[in-house]
């Protein structure tokens, strides 16, 4: 005889895969006729777009764009050059099982840039970029299992958790317009030579079915100076606010992976003669908004009638986590090779992000411009490697910037500071293992006149579960017969109880 438990059922969205795929592109460029031979590379700065997404029955096909701005000394370091490439590219992850309604995330992170003159014309620059992506599709848990109200003779162990547990999955597209005027105190560029952009997520706040996304798009300009022809910083911060209505209420918790889909910049005049920047950038808010769910499942069932079969549920579930920012850190002394008197410019890239074997490790590439000891324009790249050990569950990372850099020339080196902070969710699974129903064997059943009708034992450690179990007894009945039934060190009175 089958026996099927009462049950209440809720609808969460299940990570069923979690993968990543790393590819490398190249990309040449000759130098235009108008512009003078490199003499040496002096930085290069890369982006990474997401251009498309695609779901079909073998998997998902990610598209994207890599862009890069490399900086060159001219012939004779009479001056400094720029040049922009961009190369499209595509990640296959396959999943089996991919339905219609399955939705992906993907998190694109570039792993390093290399450039090389090939001649004093030609330049070739390689992209090494990763993408992690995570798939969700809805499915239906158990979150309440109980024994049929005529059970005779079966006994249930309740087990009671409490997990968060993602409840919606959505993205919202986001366009950011903007236009910075040139008020800090430098020079007025007199041309763009790179450009890099990242969206910071800084709150997240839940008012019923509706995520308020706030954050901020960051800007790194590197620029020509109208009046000394030379490189010089500049930085930029515009706002933004998005409402994304994800039609579920009662969320604990909402995480945001931002990836930016394009990006133009431009000087641009205006009308009272100034110059100003204008930047127009689009992105995907890509959310996942999660719940405390408060689980009450049957773990284990025995029948004091007769020899019982279990129907079991296990199933693999990836919890969900808020949004945890960890901060790198490191101050060292780098060697330029040639004296530097002033150092007019340092961009920074984040590279080789990784959170494998119990600890974070980064590295940030830094392409130092300054002038040397004749006062002509030099340029040294360095790597500052950044490393912080980590417990409990596994970290995946999701965003990686750097937030304090700061250089002062001494003598052959430029002493630096830097600060780089990770984006990070834990990546913790559990296991939910649910007891739906029983086949009870009818045709063998226990002789009861052949039990005991009460046992004396000596609890040697073991549960009042499995005692009960093992003398066709209940919990409820040995603690009543016992004063101190808890103490597993005593002898214990056992009562049959059918």
């Amino acid at each position: 005889m089958e026996i099927n438990f009462e049950s209440k059922e809720i609808s969460v969205y299940r990570e069923f895969l979690h993968t990543s795929r790393r590819t490398q592109e190249s990309v040449e460029c000759v130098v235009p006729d108008t512009d003078a031979d490199i003499e040496k590379i002096a930085a290069v700065q890369s982006e990474v777009f997401l251009k498309s997404k695609d779901l079909s029955a073998r998997g998902v096909i990610v598209s994207g764009e890599l862009s890069a701005n490399v900086l060159y000394i001219r012939e004779g370091q009479t001056g400094l050059s720029g040049l922009s490439l961009r190369k499209p590219f595509s990640l296959e992850f396959e999943a089996e099982g991919l339905e219609s309604e399955s939705l992906a995330q993907i998190t694109l992170l570039i792993q390093w840039t290399d450039v090389r003159a090939l001649n004093p014309r030609k330049l070739s620059v390689v992209f090494d970029v990763e993408g992690e992506l995570s798939a969700y599709r809805a499915e239906r848990l158990r979150t309440e299992t109980a024994l049929p109200k005529d059970s005779p003779g079966l006994h249930a162990l309740t087990e009671e958790r409490s997990l968060l547990l993602p409840n919606a999955v959505c993205e919202k597209s986001l366009a950011v317009n903007e236009q910075f005027p040139f008020t800090d105190g430098k020079a007025v560029p007199a041309a763009l030579l790179s450009e890099k952009a990242e969206l910071v997520i800084s709150d997240c706040q839940l008012i019923g079915s509706k995520v308020i996304v706030k954050g901020s798009a960051e800007l790194s300009v590197c620029a020509l100076s109208a009046e000394r022809d030379e490189p010089c910083l500049y930085a930029f911060s515009a706002p933004f606010s998005q409402i994304v209505d994800v039609g579920i209420e009662n969320m604990s918790c909402c995480t945001v992976r931002p990836e930016i889909t394009g990006a133009y910049y431009d000087l641009v005049d205006t009308i009272n003669g100034e110059k100003v920047l204008d930047m127009e950038l689009h992105a995907v808010l890509q959310l996942v908004c999660s719940e405390r769910q408060n689980l009450r499942l049957i773990s284990d069932v025995y029948s004091n009638l007769m020899p019982a079969e279990l129907l079991v549920q296990t199933r693999s579930l990836e919890l969900a986590s808020p949004l945890l920012r960890k901060r790198l850190s490191t101050e060292e002394k780098i060697g330029l090779m040639e004296e530097c008197r002033e150092i007019l410019c340092v961009l920074v890239s984040p590279t080789r992000i990784s959170a494998d074997a119990g600890k974070l490790t980064g590295a940030v590439n830094l392409d130092i411009l300054f002038k040397n000891g004749v006062g002509k324009l030099s340029a040294g790249r360095r790597t500052l490697t950044l490393e912080q050990p980590t417990e409990g569950a596994p970290l995946r990372i999701l965003t990686a910037r750097v937030t304090q850099m700061s250089a002062r020339p001494d003598g052959e080196n430029a002493e630096c500071s830097l600060t780089m902070e990770l984006g990070c969710l834990a990546g913790e699974k559990t296991e939910l293992r649910n007891i739906e129903g029983v086949i009870l064997d009818e045709d063998a059943p226990y002789i009861q006149e052949s039990l005991p009708t009460l046992t004396l034992v000596r609890a040697g450690g073991e549960s009042l579960w499995a005692l009960a179990r093992r003398y066709h007894s209940s919990v409820e009945k040995i603690r009543e017969s016992n004063e101190d039934a808890e103490n597993t060190t005593r002898m214990l009175l056992i009562p049959k109880c059918l």
